[in-house]
């Protein structure tokens, strides 16, 4: 919650479903600060069951989870509220506000079936292979039950009388169920959520009409807000407790579980999720491997690095820092804070969290466990240069898509892949050496086109090179046919998250 001492109103900035959340964090942190800095309190929160809460089976906890966020608004003293949605949020929103609220429908869909029938096409595009495993159905970065689509696929919109803004792609239109609502285009929306984390950028004009309109709204008049008192240790499940902890000198946001009976010479794992997307993980796999990695007796640290999730400032035209040094200063950073004993110390990474896993060399880690892996580069990018190549490869100028037409023509295919992995140069084996020469194991997990990447840049050669049981630390590799790099995939994930378990229990026979 971000309230200021006298605030005129309060809005409930709701969290779209899936990868549309994760994509949208940042934007949606961004828009509190703006509401702050106008005198207007805001709750941001994981809804009942999904990213860091508690596990919930209840299929109408999405609208339980936002009517319960403007109770705890209220709870402040404000008595004006507003609700946010954005994308698949907007039916949430909508289903959650009275017509005394005011509700701002930012890029909604037409209804809950269609936003579930486009998801359930993307995720068998994307996901490929068994998306349904024991009734639980995965779509792109969320897993539901039968009963929880059911749920979902009811949302719909109706007539609204109370003030409402529906924010619109341009050229676009709001729901026709909604009646006649104001209407306003906003701009970036495409270019927010259509593509990966990595395409995403901050849509600031879009903010600045959200903000704008309910400025508007509010009442010009403020009233005395009393913030929440929060429990510093929350007990998850009568065997794990988590509580958040700030790390380092840039008081990177975190979130640690723990069993409840620790013993002192518990692994401590951290782990660093992919791309430039906070601590949850895909689908929360995050969250539910580092409960149950408490459960089996470790310490385990989830962590956003900085310009992610709620670490450092957010700006519109921030830069991440994917591959960059700031990320590996980071992780030596929470290692330092953590004072973990490296004989202890367990680095676990995803993606670009990999990356930085695998650069742990000075923490000398016991077990380093990369997921996913498809960047060995030995130097650091700039901030912000590895998102703006991808950019422009995946969405080409005319200029740059004519040049790089003549170009496919007139330069070989196997020269061509060579200058296109001159930015990932020593391949695995270099990658891995710090490492194992210091007697830390790694251990990488791979789906196929990953796997044929580690052994196109030398990963065979690494793992002759450095056996599992010789000398020092040793390589090893786990290819998981049929998965995906992304672990949308809920057998992807399965393996992932007992493969991870299983090697921290084997050097760390400690009882749960």
């Amino acid at each position: 919650m971000q309230s200021p001492p006298s605030a005129r109103a309060g809005v409930v900035i709701c969290p779209p479903l899936g990868q549309e959340g994760v994509i949208a964090y940042r934007t949606l942190r961004l828009l509190a600060d703006r509401l702050e800095a106008r005198g207007v309190a805001s709750v941001r929160y994981d809804p009942s069951g999904r990213g860091d809460s508690t596990a919930d089976a209840d299929p109408e906890a999405q609208v339980r989870s936002a009517v319960r966020a403007a109770a705890l608004l209220r709870a402040t003293g404000v008595e004006q509220v507003a609700f946010v949605g954005l994308a698949s949020a907007a039916l949430v929103a909508a289903a959650a506000a009275t017509e005394d609220d005011a509700l701002v429908l930012w890029d909604a869909p037409d209804s809950g079936r269609a936003w579930l029938r486009r998801q359930r096409a993307l995720a068998t595009i994307t996901v490929g292979g068994e998306r349904v495993v024991d009734g639980v159905e995965s779509l792109i970065g969320i897993d539901v039950t039968p009963d929880e689509a059911q749920a979902l696929s009811a949302l719909r919109f109706t007539p609204r009388t109370g003030p409402t803004l529906a924010l619109v792609r341009p050229g676009g239109r709001a729901p026709k169920a909604l009646g006649d609502v104001a209407t306003a285009e906003a701009p970036g929306s495409a270019e927010l959520l259509d593509g990966t984390s990595i395409h995403a950028r901050i849509p600031g004009d879009a903010l600045d009409a959200v903000v704008t309109w309910i400025d508007a709204w509010a009442p010009t008049t403020t009233v005395p807000t009393t913030a929440p008192v929060l429990e510093p240790l929350v007990d998850v499940d009568h065997r794990v407790s988590e509580r958040i902890v700030l790390l380092g000198p840039e008081r990177l946001f975190a979130v640690e579980s723990v069993s409840s009976r620790q013993s002192p010479d518990a692994p401590v794992v951290v782990l660093h999720n992919g791309a430039a997307e906070h601590r949850v993980g895909a689908s929360d796999y995050q969250v539910t491997l580092a409960r149950r990695l408490a459960r089996d007796g470790a310490r385990v640290v989830r962590v956003d690095r900085r310009g992610t999730g709620e670490s450092s400032v957010v700006r519109a035209d921030e830069r991440d820092y994917l591959f960059a040094q700031e990320w590996v200063d980071d992780q030596s950073a929470i290692v330092t804070a953590l004072a973990a004993p490296a004989e202890q110390l367990v680095v676990v990474g995803m993606c670009a969290g990999a990356w930085v896993a695998g650069r742990a060399h000075e923490e000398t880690p016991r077990l380093v466990v990369e997921i996913s892996p498809n960047d060995y580069r030995r130097r650091p990018a700039l901030p912000g240069a590895y998102s703006d190549a991808v950019r422009a490869i995946d969405a080409p100028s005319p200029r740059r898509q004519w040049i790089r037409d003549r170009y496919n023509v007139v330069v070989p295919e196997w020269l061509r892949d060579r200058i296109a992995r001159r930015d990932r140069s020593g391949g695995v084996l270099e990658h891995v050496k710090p490492l194992v020469t210091q007697g830390t194991d790694v251990v990488v997990i791979v789906a196929d086109g990953d796997a044929e990447l580690f052994d196109r840049l030398g990963g065979q050669r690494a793992l002759r090179r450095y056996p599992v049981g010789g000398r020092s630390g040793g390589v090893e590799l786990v290819h998981v046919v049929d998965g995906d790099h992304s672990l949308f995939s809920p057998a992807m994930r399965a393996t992932v998250i007992d493969e991870v378990r299983s090697r921290v229990r084997e050097a760390f026979p400690v009882p749960a």
